[in-house]
């Protein structure tokens, strides 16, 4: 049986990537080794067939139900639990922190198109707070990746507040409609 050393020169030569001293090596254990050199004209043959294959585009139905299929099988600690947090988080941020400084961008505009040095003193103000924003949410999301890394537990405890604070609101809305009518 060929040793991987082998097995990646027999790949490396369907690929025809192989050096000529690479390719003198692998010829002579394939003549010394009958199983091996079996094995490569196996080999040659499905890569003949695939290289000849006509090429089909697969149905997207099928290509759906294949990412459906692995999404299933891959398992909780295959995916990252702090990723999916930690772009939630950063997108509240970038919303929370941008809006604000969208509405004052757009105010500094409205004051500045009577004149073009008041508009360029504006843009240039603009984008100075602009890139003070993007380096605050970056420090920001790099302390709390450091956080939820040192924390991993929080996410999941997080996560489970979200249906007693909704069982809370169900509860409690309620008594405070019949309370306070208006």
């Amino acid at each position: 049986m060929a040793n991987e050393r082998q097995k990646r020169l027999m790949q490396e030569a369907l690929d025809e990537n192989l050096s000529s001293e690479a390719r003198t090596e692998l010829y002579s254990h394939l003549n010394q080794d009958a199983r091996d050199a079996a094995a490569f004209d196996r080999l040659k043959q499905v890569d003949h067939m695939l290289r000849n294959a006509p090429h089909e585009r697969a149905p997207h139905r099928l290509a759906m139900s294949i990412m459906a299929r692995l999404a299933e099988t891959m398992s909780p600690q295959q995916l990252s639990r702090i990723s999916g947090l930690a772009l939630a988080l950063g997108l509240s941020l970038v919303a929370g922190i941008m809006i604000p400084l969208l509405v004052a961008a757009g105010w500094l505009l409205l004051g500045a198109l009577g004149s073009a040095g008041a508009l360029t003193t504006a843009i240039r103000t603009i984008v100075s707070l602009l890139a003070v924003a993007i380096a605050l949410l970056e420090a920001v999301i790099r302390q709390i990746q450091e956080f939820l890394s040192a924390h991993p537990e929080l996410p999941i405890l997080m996560i489970s507040l979200i249906p007693v604070s909704l069982f809370w609101l169900l509860r409690f809305v309620p008594r405070n409609r019949s309370a306070n009518p208006t």
